[in-house]
């Protein structure tokens, strides 16, 4: 496979905030401060050294219309181009197609992206805003965003044939893995039981879905160059985006684009052309990948986001789930951080940085005792607003 003749942008360091349940006396600003601030003493950079900036956030309580203005003045960054995203829970992924497009240009050599996510509601997915997800009424043929992503499961169940079973054993292998992680909130207490899992009521169903976090985060990138001044060794970034239609009557048979003409809602072919391209600009196929980190609102987006990285075949995620290969030994070791159901689905502050922020932990050899042995591609994949924008990362030694 020829690569693209681009700069090679390399991930300095990253940082994540411990996600919480609530973080309370603390301006956004001050959260997200001690972040950045970790990021780039890891690089050995200060905020002198930062060229280009790009901040996501996905809040109802910020009322700033420039926040990337905002967060320049406040991290000392004036006046460095600083760009602000709002794109429900993929924004982070934008922000770093961004910097990533900034640095491969060759107009700048060190860009940092943010991610924020502080509502500061003790469960945001309990107390959706009057201007957030729940008023999707119009484009959504009246599905909130609760009940489309359960529709979404549902559907993906009856086209394959599978029953909560296969959701539960994904569900505790994300708790496995949390209970190895010291940052996931679910390692203080025990693994949910197989009953708990198994629940066909609304404890279970919540069992089996992502939990809403607090989180902060930074990622800081670089080009080759200035990762060799620094003595860093590379860890390679390439990303690719791509859209599919919000409204939920186009995933089905959509006319607009070939590409996604022959899929319905159980199918994620955005996903699968953000992967193609991400592969081809990092020289590697499917079947390179060691780790994955995949954006699991649901369980059942977890495996049809391995089913459209290319890791299995359309319509075998839940039967690779079930014979355990997402486990540390497994043929592809996914969400090893814990994923959303386990660590957090931090929306905008982190559902992407977190993911790169645990590729980047596992290919440098340390994430302790969830480490999967000498891997050397890793893939990352965040999806927003109903997979109407996927985002895909690869990042290798």
């Amino acid at each position: 496979m020829q690569k693209p003749n681009f700069k090679k942008v390399v991930l300095a360091s990253a940082a994540v905030s411990g996600p919480e349940r609530s973080v309370l006396g603390l301006g956004y600003r001050q959260f997200i401060m001690k972040t950045v601030l970790e990021a780039l003493d890891k690089a050995k950079l200060t905020v002198k050294d930062v060229e280009v900036g790009s901040i996501s956030y996905n809040e109802r309580n910020i009322t700033e219309g420039a926040l990337g203005c905002v967060m320049a003045d406040a991290l000392g960054m004036v006046p460095i181009p600083f760009v602000s995203i709002s794109q429900a829970c993929a924004g982070g992924a934008i922000c770093s197609d961004i910097i990533w497009n900034y640095l491969v240009s060759g107009r700048y050599k060190i860009g940092i992206v943010l991610g924020l996510n502080k509502p500061d509601n003790f469960d945001f997915r309990d107390a959706m805003g009057p201007i957030g997800n729940y008023c999707d009424y119009d484009f959504m043929l009246g599905f909130t965003h609760e009940n489309y992503g359960h529709l979404r499961s549902e559907w993906y169940k009856q086209k394959y044939n599978y029953t909560d079973s296969v959701a539960a054993k994904w569900a505790w292998q994300c708790h496995w893995y949390a209970r190895r992680n010291p940052m996931a909130l679910a390692n203080s207490g025990p693994m949910p039981t197989d009953e708990q899992l198994n629940d066909p009521g609304p404890a279970g169903y919540r069992a089996r879905t992502a939990t809403g976090r607090n989180m902060a985060s930074c990622l800081v990138f670089v080009t080759e160059d200035v990762a060799e001044k620094l003595k860093i060794e590379p860890t390679y970034f390439n990303v690719s985006y791509a859209h599919r239609p919000v409204y939920i009557g186009n995933h089905f048979g959509y006319t607009g684009d070939e590409r996604f003409a022959p899929y319905d809602m159980a199918e994620q072919p955005a996903i699968k052309i953000a992967a193609e391209e991400a592969y081809k600009i990092a020289g590697i196929t499917a079947d390179k990948i060691d780790i994955a980190q995949v954006h699991d609102l649901s369980s059942y987006d977890g495996m049809m986001a391995l089913e459209w990285l290319g890791i299995v075949p359309p319509g075998q995620g839940g039967k690779f789930t079930a014979e355990g290969h997402t486990s540390i030994e497994g043929k592809c070791p996914t969400n090893t951080d814990g994923g959303a159901i386990a660590f957090a689905h931090s929306s905008a502050g982190g559902d992407f940085s977190s993911k790169i922020y645990e590729n980047w932990l596992q290919l440098t050899g340390k994430a302790g005792e969830r480490q999967v042995k000498n891997p050397k591609v890793t893939v990352a994949q965040a999806y927003g607003t109903h997979h109407s924008l996927d985002v895909v990362g690869i990042l290798k030694k």
